[in-house]
């Protein structure tokens, strides 16, 4: 029976602690530029262990950009944000991005992309 209660506690401890919001939770405005130095912007939604990133560029050399793909969160801490962009699952053979992006403040991010910088703001 101890064994059991055990085994019970332990599972609604888990259930808790995967439970907790994602402190990033929320909708992001990214701003980056291209390596011709051309701003954009697209959008970063957070929702607990994933999301989505969808940044407004054209896609006419590469079918993987400029798609909507999901977001993997591997780490959210109060210094930073880890996620993949899983352009994989968006289509088949396209490469998956790891982000890095460090806290600035409560409603900036930064990190880099391809050697640019890349920033994320907080919209709500």
């Amino acid at each position: 029976m101890e064994r059991f209660m055990f085994c019970v506690v332990a599972t609604l401890m888990s259930a808790s602690v995967i439970a907790q919001a994602n402190p990033f939770n929320g909708t992001w405005l990214a701003t980056f530029k291209t390596e011709r130095g051309i701003d954009r912007d697209g959008t970063v939604v957070v929702e607990n262990d994933g999301g989505s990133w969808d940044m407004n560029v054209p896609s006419r050399n590469n079918p993987c950009f400029g798609r909507k793909a999901p977001i993997e969160i591997q780490k959210a801490t109060p210094e930073e944000l880890v996620f993949v962009v899983a352009r994989s699952k968006a289509l088949t053979g396209c490469n998956d991005t790891r982000m890095v992006m460090k806290v600035i403040d409560a409603k900036t991010l930064k990190g880099t992309f391809n050697g640019s910088e890349f920033t994320l703001t907080k919209k709500d």
